[in-house]
């Protein structure tokens, strides 16, 4: 039997129940769903299986395949280790932005475009895609449609939205098929599904690709605010939980935009004695990006100590306190 699940991509079979794909087999002929989607799906169950395919292999396959590719990132989530996998694609494509109704008003998004290609040498197509409902995805639609792409791979890490915006294209089509999973465990997609949209358009969801130098985080709140910290120098600064501390030398101000709530996971700490192995020198309007759960936006100079493993860390020019004159004189992040 070659059936498949719709919700995640595996092969649907009914003889072991701790394997991937399993359905019962009084079930298998009537159902597009694995159990383990179904649950997500009707029960809202969290379920993690731990079978990505490896990036490499994923990569691999799409450079061998003539296909144009839809490449997703979270707003969160941009880093040089994202930016260098999207640049090992050399298929046509386009970079999507996800969540970009995070993105501060006072930013034209066409500045924010901008900032992205020069700060990671990025060439190509920038689109953003943000909202609660399929905001961006007619955009991207009619990307697509105008330059008559019949076939695309949709890519993007494990929890980049990359089933929701496969689910958005169906609603935006009238497509009458069912939806792709969409969890926000790791995972949830487990190979490759083909959707077949109404305009005679396929679409094909790839498993989510996998870093091992990310920080592991399920916890996703639907209402995520930033929120800044005016620091004096040798204040510490707690957050997730206690499980992170950043001390800074010199007065400051410390935004943080997460995937979680701020205001839930941080606070000023007062304690003396903290092991806090890890030193950084930190430049005006820099951002340092905890890899997996977002980034901190500081103001000013500062020495940083932490306790942060420098593999889960980088540090880039700030998205947001820049400021730059372009060729027309117009001002940037103003």
């Amino acid at each position: 039997m070659n059936k498949i699940c719709f919700g995640c991509g595996a092969k649907l079979q009914s003889v072991d129940k701790e394997k991937i794909g399993y359905i019962p087999e009084n079930k298998i002929d009537n159902s597009s769903y694995c159990m383990r989607c179904f649950r997500m799906i009707h029960y809202g169950e969290q379920v993690v299986v731990n079978t990505p395919k490896d990036k490499k292999e994923i990569v691999n396959k799409i450079n061998k395949d003539n296909k144009f590719v839809i490449f997703l990132v979270d707003f969160l989530n941009i880093n040089k280790d994202i930016m260098d996998f999207y640049k090992s694609i050399k298929k046509e494509k386009i970079l999507v932005i996800n969540k970009s109704e995070l993105i501060p008003k006072h930013v034209k998004k066409e500045n924010f475009r901008k900032y992205i290609k020069e700060e990671y040498g990025i060439n190509g197509e920038i689109k953003l895609k943000g909202g609660t409902i399929t905001h961006g995805a007619k955009s991207i639609l009619n990307y697509l449609e105008k330059n008559n792409i019949r076939e695309t791979y949709i890519v993007g890490i494990t929890n980049a939205g990359k089933s929701t915006l496969i689910n958005d294209l169906i609603k935006e089509t009238n497509t009458d098929v069912s939806t792709i999973t969409v969890n926000n465990k790791k995972n949830t997609t487990i190979d490759f599904i083909r959707v077949k949209l109404k305009n005679g358009m396929t679409l094909i969801d790839s498993p989510g690709i996998v870093f091992d130098d990310f920080i592991s985080n399920d916890v996703v709140d639907k209402d995520i605010e930033a929120i800044t910290f005016n620091m004096k120098e040798s204040e510490t600064l707690s957050i997730f939980d206690n499980k992170f501390y950043i001390k800074v030398n010199k007065p400051t101000s410390l935004t943080i935009y997460t995937n979680v709530v701020a205001r839930k996971i941080a606070h000023k700490v007062f304690k003396k004695e903290l092991e806090l192995n890890n030193n950084l020198k930190i430049k005006d309007n820099s951002d340092i990006i905890l890899k997996g759960l977002g980034f901190i936006s500081i103001k000013n100079e500062t020495d940083i100590e932490t306790n942060i493993d420098s593999k889960y860390i980088e540090v880039r020019n700030s998205m947001f306190g820049r400021v730059y004159e372009n060729s027309s004189n117009e001002w940037w992040f103003s």
